[in-house]
């Protein structure tokens, strides 16, 4: 069972990361403990891990702030991306179910050429990470995973603030399908080749919905 230092921690970072805490906004430690009917102690405890792991800042004499997304971080997220991901497919390649990729394929499909709504953009968002998730989780590598996860969730704050093209959905779907095709098939060398290629191209499309 979850601590209730751990419940305070995974619903800030959910605020945070779905934009209900919005970039440098004040965050006040007992309007939060009493919107979230709790006392400060919790609240304390897990904005002091949130700030370890970037999400909030802690400015003395001026007080506690969600953390903005600069150019640098978004730069970070990617160069761990393109360096590690091709890393950690090929530790898990063989471990990477079929069965999961077949499904994650159809659904992938199900998107393809389409003018998406807000619910469907998030859905597809949600079907993103479930891939590389599923990737990672099949390293086997309880470190890589939980930095990993980390950087995912960043990844994924990133994602939500940002406006993306349905152009850029839909070539990301393509690639994903690629990807998957490539799994699939037992072609490692084609999965990598896909996975930097991915990254590189989700970089730029970052970049130009600033």
């Amino acid at each position: 069972m979850k601590s209730l230092k751990e419940k305070v921690y995974e619903i800030l970072k959910e605020m945070i990361i779905f934009g209900k805490l919005k970039y440098n906004e004040r965050i006040e430690e007992d309007a939060l403990a009493t919107s979230l009917e709790v006392s400060r102690t919790p609240v304390r405890e897990a904005i002091n891990k949130l700030e370890q792991e970037g999400w909030i800042n802690i400015i003395p004499r001026r007080g506690m702030f969600v953390s903005n997304v600069s150019l640098k971080e978004i730069n970070d997220i990617f160069q761990v991306r393109l360096n590690l991901e091709p890393i950690i497919l090929q530790m898990g390649f063989s471990n990477i179910p079929l069965n999961e990729c077949q499904r994650l394929k159809r659904e992938f499909e199900s998107f393809l050429d389409k003018e998406l709504t807000k619910d469907e953009a998030k859905t597809l968002d949600e079907l993103d990470n479930t891939l590389h998730l599923l990737i990672l989780k099949s390293c086997n590598n309880n470190f890589i995973e939980k930095m990993m996860e980390n950087v995912y969730e960043h990844n994924m704050r990133l994602r939500n603030q940002s406006v993306q093209s349905n152009d850029r959905r839909n070539e990301a779907t393509k690639e994903h399908i690629n990807l998957i095709d490539s799994i699939l098939d037992g072609d490692l060398d084609k999965a990598l080749e896909l996975i930097k290629y991915h990254n590189i191209k989700a970089k730029e499309g970052f970049f130009n919905s600033l």
